[in-house]
């Protein structure tokens, strides 16, 4: 009977301890899980930088008010960098979206870094199953180690995951460019004449020319003219209607002979300079100004920086008074020179 008993008592007792281990399993794997959707972006993966990074991760249980990352991992890389100043406090930011779905990491957060381990404190619980995103912005966040790859651990609460980064030589691609120079000077036509006879009793102007300008002289352009004659010469009559000072403001009055070029501004294009005229070429064609050209360049036009695609357009008109005594002749005529050049 006593060995009954005792065969019994044994059975129970052994009963029970498979009971404890079983409970001791079930209960271990409920409240450890891996977690999932797990990523560290480091901000710069070059060798010995300091770096900012954000983390990602998805939760399987609900619950944990704490996130911790160990850069060390579970393997035998060793993290030879830091996680920041030693025992400074990083700031962490929750974010949403993180270049996914997900949601901001919530709580009142702060980072704590002491070498190659960092724990981020002041969670509010999370949910299970939910992904969230959380950085620590400080420009020190972590100090990279020699290259190579490193496997940091990843635990939320009781729930834990093992992934992988890289530390490299270098991180960054330097871009270089060329804007070539440009410079465009385009005469609308090449021929013009007086819109009626020249007559005594009034001063004459010709059909206006344009000149249109586009570069990218980040210190504008300018643009010359001189003439063949300085004036207009007939051959036929021998006579010349000669230009009046060149360089100097004149106004011609009917009845007195002299001959004049005046500029103006028809459009200053979008860019980063302002079209002018020099004061003796200032003139519209609602008067008798301007100034007489020779066989020397004369400045007629100039900007202070580029031009855009639409141009800087400048006018240009002859204008000419004759006397009662000036010679008939059909063959008066003029040749302008008209060029320009970038400021570069």
């Amino acid at each position: 009977m006593k060995k009954t008993n005792k065969k019994i008592f044994s059975l129970v007792a052994a009963g029970v301890l498979c009971l404890q281990l079983a409970y001791g399993i079930f209960v271990g794997t409920a409240s450890a899980a891996s977690l999932t959707n797990t990523s560290l972006r480091l901000d710069r993966m070059k060798t010995a930088q300091t770096t900012p990074f954000r983390l990602v991760f998805r939760t399987v249980s609900a619950g944990a008010t704490s996130v911790a990352i160990n850069l060390n991992g579970a393997d035998s890389s060793t993290w030879t960098g830091s996680s920041g100043t030693v025992n400074a406090t990083q700031t962490a930011t929750g974010t949403a979206g993180c270049d996914a779905s997900a949601t901001a990491l919530p709580g009142t957060l702060s980072a704590s870094g002491t070498g190659s381990t960092i724990t981020i404190t002041g969670v509010t619980a999370l949910s299970a199953a939910t992904t969230y995103c959380v950085t620590l912005s400080s420009a020190t966040a972590l100090t990279n180690p020699t290259v190579g790859e490193y496997h940091p651990t990843v635990t939320v609460g009781s729930d834990s995951t093992t992934i992988a980064l890289r530390v490299i030589t270098d991180d960054q691609v330097v871009v270089s460019a060329t804007v070539a120079p440009s410079f465009n000077f385009v005469l609308d036509a090449n021929t013009t004449s007086f819109t009626a006879n020249l007559d005594a009793a009034v001063v004459r102007q010709t059909t206006a020319r344009t000149i249109t300008v586009t570069t990218n002289a980040t210190n504008g352009w300018i643009a010359w003219a001189k003439d063949l004659n300085t004036g207009l010469t007939s051959a036929a009559a021998a006579k010349t209607i000669a230009s009046t000072t060149p360089g100097t403001t004149a106004t011609l009055v009917a009845g007195t002979e002299g001959y004049v070029v005046s500029t103006e501004v028809t459009s200053d294009a979008a860019g980063g300079g302002t079209v002018s005229i020099p004061t003796a070429y200032q003139g519209t064609a609602g008067n008798n100004v301007g100034s007489g050209l020779d066989t020397t360049f004369r400045m007629i036009a100039s900007s202070t920086g580029t031009a855009g695609a639409a141009g800087d357009v400048v006018t240009i008109r002859g204008k000419s008074a004759i006397s009662g005594a000036t010679p008939a002749a059909t063959d008066y005529t003029d040749t302008w020179t008209i060029i320009g050049a970038g400021t570069f």
